[in-house]
């Protein structure tokens, strides 16, 4: 048996690991990653829930969500009396679990948002086997989740996504555009096989890459009435900046529109810095306050 065929049998049966690389670490570390978090976090704070969404195909989801307003909060958060003002859904890159990111999601909490933090089929503790068809099911169930619940449904609903995360928000948002208010992706790439085109030998193995995520084909599908903020590192060395880029090409532009290019930028959120929170606050208000209007007007 020659390299090549060794290769491409490696590369077309491999490839969910290669995609969805935290789904397969040993299950032993990871249940003591979660304890610990579950341990120190979840008991020591009334603002985070764990919560469990069933998707169609019958698989469980244990997702987590920062709350505002619930009948928990205590008194020594003065930020938790305030209404929240939106509901984040928050799609994490494939070598995550939710419990990785609450630092994200706390920033997102502290404006006052609701944010559900999404474990995939196979990832944290959530049953299942991660497939680009099972996540898209489970993207799908989570807004059902949302749209269900009175309480996060009742202010507007902002997806974000990032890396892997990126292209299940822009998957979910092209089929369900009139159910979200916006959509922030970050670092995320144009399809897995123009990745695969950009390395040196794994290139000639394109063709057979099953686990497609093409969002290059999907974004135009979103309305440009629907804001759009995509934040992008220049330094990202896993997603070339190129593919934000052109996905920014290819989306028929919006008023509220934003495109964010950070210099030192790398494929990680770009949190710390201060440009990074006065973009988001930015467009935050111009959604927000288009929400509002709209509402007035009906």
């Amino acid at each position: 048996m020659s390299f090549l065929h060794i290769l491409k049998t490696i590369l077309l049966h491999g490839q969910h690991a290669c995609v969805y690389p935290a789904a397969f670490e040993p299950k032993r570390d990871r249940s003591r990653r979660y304890d610990f978090f579950r341990t120190w976090v979840v008991r020591s704070t009334d603002r985070l829930t764990l919560v469990e969404v069933t998707t169609s195909d019958k698989v469980a989801l244990r997702c987590a969500i920062y709350l505002h307003g619930s009948d928990s909060d205590s008194e020594s958060h003065s930020d938790s009396i305030l209404p929240p003002l939106a509901t984040l859904i928050l799609f994490h890159g494939n070598a995550c679990h939710w419990w990785d990111i609450t630092d994200l999601a706390e920033q997102f909490y502290a404006r006052r948002c609701n944010v559900l933090l999404v474990s995939y089929r196979g990832y944290g503790t959530s049953g299942g086997f991660p497939s680009e068809k099972g996540l898209r099911e489970d993207a799908q169930a989570v807004l059902e989740y949302v749209l269900a619940d009175q309480q996060l449904s009742q202010v507007p609903i902002i997806v974000y996504g990032h890396s892997l995360g990126g292209a299940v928000a822009i998957d979910l948002v092209s089929r369900n555009p009139t159910k979200v208010s916006a959509l922030i992706v970050e670092n995320t790439f144009l399809s897995i096989r123009s990745i695969v085109r950009g390395w040196s030998v794994l290139r000639l193995f394109a063709f057979i890459v099953h686990q497609k995520w093409d969002s290059e084909s999907k974004i135009s599908s979103i309305p440009g009435t629907l804001p759009l903020l995509m934040l992008s590192g220049e330094a990202d060395p896993v997603v070339p900046e190129a593919h934000m880029r052109k996905l920014w090409e290819l989306r028929s532009p919006g008023d509220l529109d934003i495109f964010r290019s950070f210099p030192r930028g790398g494929h990680e959120p770009s949190l710390t810095k201060p440009e990074y929170w006065d973009t988001i606050d930015t467009f935050f208000s111009a959604v927000l306050q288009r929400q509002e209007s709209a509402t007035s007007s009906s």
